[in-house]
């Protein structure tokens, strides 16, 4: 204590002693550092560090984890040494003295003088543990685990950083190998994104999310799970997360609509549907991808009302009642067209006559009866609650074209000679029948 209260005293003389000592330090605190490496400790307990390679995770939080119970050391260390320039207590009175060889020397400057010493003691363990989680970040080929890495290395930057000062080369070296994590994840996200969008993959039979698709929001489930639980506050979450989202979902959607506008429309519809809701399950899990769910659910909207309105003209055809729908609508049209100048009935319009109604209407009223109208259009939504919703929508679209098509023939100006002998079943009738069996 007399010694460091004498050398205070020579400013120069001093600060040549802090930096041999940081340098003895820094050689010691290295060599210890790779002997954690590579030989662990005595007795081989605990393991040498490096055994751990294989799993990044465990490698890189037990290299951080040494570096930062090495720091603690370090500054006890330190604070011991440099005591002597701190105002001490007066012998068998507890009450402080300040020493003559200290004055003017405030507990600030001594204590940028122990952060200085402490930077320099850690620069060569710090340029080895850049090196070495460098290499680790850059061999990773998933953007989960590189998503991960970061995730820990941020906590590190928190822990480590708060333990030293702002312009050490450590603080420096993790705050680097945080935004390395950040662009390889981006980078890797944006890749496979974009190869969804650039070479969009097959729509399966059964119209279900393809396995790219899937996997994709599998390993976003996994990068979300991870950011959740991140150090991140929560109301900055949103802002951070955006560009992941952005550069991830977007793409997706993107290329399964270009998939959807490759096969027919209303299989297409279906499919692009369920690959939108496979995306909404994933973003209600976490509330910073909150504010994605509108524009989402408006897509999501458009693609299940186009599915189910091409599910009501399949269901039509079947009964050869579109043609009937279209030849009705056309006739519609003329009459407004013609400006109260009189056209044909709708009885004498090709293909609308009273018997090919009722051959077309026989089948139709035996399906809806029998509650066998096929519906292989919206059965194959892969979310059993939409299903039964778009059933249930697509049922009310048949029975409204039902009450068009009955309230065209019953009007005396479609002048049919027994209009209720060709609908013998009201439109109430027919909509109470197709809801009910939705």
């Amino acid at each position: 204590r007399r010694g460091i209260r004498a050398l205070r005293s020579r400013a120069a003389l001093y600060k040549e002693c802090l930096a041999d000592l940081a340098a003895g330090r820094r050689q010691v605190l290295l060599k210890k550092f790779m002997v954690a490496l590579t030989r662990g400790g005595p007795g081989g307990m605990p393991k040498p560090i490096e055994i751990h390679a294989h799993d990044p995770m465990r490698y890189v939080g037990d290299m951080l984890a040494w570096v930062h119970q090495s720091i603690a050391s370090e500054r006890e260390l330190l604070s011991a040494l440099l005591a002597a320039a701190r105002d001490e207590p007066a012998s068998g009175t507890g009450e402080p003295v300040a020493d003559e060889g200290a004055k003017g020397t405030t507990p600030a400057e001594v204590k940028a003088e122990e952060d200085a010493v402490l930077a320099a003691v850690l620069d060569a363990v710090g340029s080895t543990v850049q090196a070495r989680l460098e290499a680790v970040l850059k061999a990773q080929h998933g953007s989960v685990m590189v998503f991960k890495l970061g995730n820990l290395l941020l906590f590190y930057l928190h822990t480590i950083g708060g333990l030293l000062a702002r312009d050490a080369k450590l603080t420096a070296a993790l705050q680097g190998l945080h935004k390395l994590a950040g662009r390889l994840f981006m980078e890797s996200i944006t890749q496979t994104a974009q190869r969804l969008y650039k070479q969009p993959p097959a729509v399966p039979a059964g119209l279900g999310p393809h396995t790219d698709i899937a996997n994709v929001l599998q390993e976003l489930a996994e990068v979300m799970s991870s950011f959740d639980g991140s150090l991140i506050p929560a109301r900055l979450r949103e802002g951070y997360f955006k560009p992941v989202l952005d550069e991830s979902i977007e793409p997706l959607i993107a290329g399964a609509s270009l998939s959807a506008n490759a096969i027919a429309a209303g299989e297409g519809a279906i499919y692009l549907l369920n690959c939108l809701l496979a995306v909404q399950t994933l973003l209600q899990r976490f509330d910073f991808c909150a504010w994605r769910l509108p524009k989402l659910q408006q897509q999501i909207s458009a693609a299940q009302d186009q599915g189910v309105s091409e599910q009501v003209v399949a269901v039509m055809r079947t009964f050869n009642l579109d043609e009937k729908m279209y030849a009705l609508r056309a006739h519609r049209a003329a009459v407004a067209a013609a400006g109260g100048v009189e056209v044909e009935p709708l009885s004498a319009v090709a293909g609308m006559d009273a018997l090919q109604l009722n051959i077309a209407l026989k089948h139709f009223f035996n399906a809806v009866l029998t509650s066998s109208l096929d519906m292989k259009l919206v059965e194959r939504i892969t979310f059993p609650q939409k299903r039964l919703h778009a059933r249930a929508q697509a049922a009310r679209g048949v029975a409204a074209s039902y009450t068009e098509l009955y309230d065209a023939v019953m009007d005396p100006g479609a002048k049919y000679r027994d209009p209720r002998t060709i609908l013998i079943h009201s439109a109430q009738q027919i909509e109470s029948l197709l809801v009910d069996a939705s």
